[in-house]
């Protein structure tokens, strides 16, 4: 649909085009200025009548006050609403508001509940912070074995923040076998979406010679570009190799 087509649709009620109106409008596409208020009316419209999708974008504006005033018990609510109703962005927002005790308090069994759902919904973000929950024990037991599947599952995506995760583990033999050949492999695959944190592993292994050829050059090509992505310590070791 045009933006005249949506704009006469969403005046006459049709909640997905009032929803499709606000996007216009936070954005600023289709020839329209960017205007948080009126974004925050049209998705707040099409919550009221009940989109799944208007509910998570009225309460994500609602959570950072963008285009009216913070209201988290609002926000709690709507995306709630809209999480029981399989919106699945909604389920991993709330997921995220429980973890962090934001409206509500903390709660690492509903948060854990609501990621899983997200999860299974197709949510690869869900599964990482799943890892993170039972890799580093925040609010359950550390099991490595569990974070390392969860880890697994999301490379499926290429998330490479799940594959430096899985190769730290992989290289320290933390939940899985130890092999560091196949953490280079995972930090490799993890380097091709620019991650900072696979160029300073392919650094550090290349200096140390485990489970890569042990190589000055290599290693002051990858810590080069895990410094210029604003790594410290990449910047540090930079600072520590011989001359060329």
């Amino acid at each position: 649909m045009g933006l005249k087509e949506v704009m006469d649709k969403a005046s006459g009620g049709d909640p997905r085009a009032q929803n499709a109106l606000g996007y216009y409008y936070y954005k600023g596409d289709g020839g329209v200025d960017r205007d948080v208020d009126r974004a925050f009316i049209w998705f707040n419209m099409a919550a009221d009548a009940g989109d799944p999708e208007g509910e998570c974008n009225a309460a994500y504006m609602y959570v950072h006050a963008e285009g009216t005033n913070a209201n988290l018990e609002e926000a709690i609510r709507l995306y709630t609403d809209s999480a029981e109703k399989g919106y699945v962005q909604s389920m991993f927002n709330l997921a995220h508001m429980y973890s962090d005790g934001l409206g509500v308090e903390q709660d690492w069994s509903k948060a854990i509940d609501w990621y899983t759902k997200a999860m299974d919904g197709g949510s690869a973000l869900a599964c990482y912070r799943l890892g993170v929950i039972y890799e580093e024990g925040r609010g359950v037991e550390p099991d490595p074995p569990k974070a390392a599947s969860l880890y697994r599952k999301c490379t499926e995506t290429g998330y490479s923040k799940a594959l430096v995760r899985l190769g730290v583990m992989t290289l320290e033999g933390r939940g899985v076998k130890k092999d560091p050949a196949a953490a280079s492999k995972l930090f490799l695959k993890a380097s091709e979406d620019s991650n900072a944190d696979a160029y300073l592993w392919l650094g550090k292994m290349s200096l140390s010679g485990e489970g890569m050829v042990k190589s000055v050059n290599n290693a002051r090509k990858w810590l080069t570009k895990a410094s210029v992505r604003g790594s410290e310590e990449a910047k540090d070791l930079l600072g520590m190799l011989p001359p060329r």
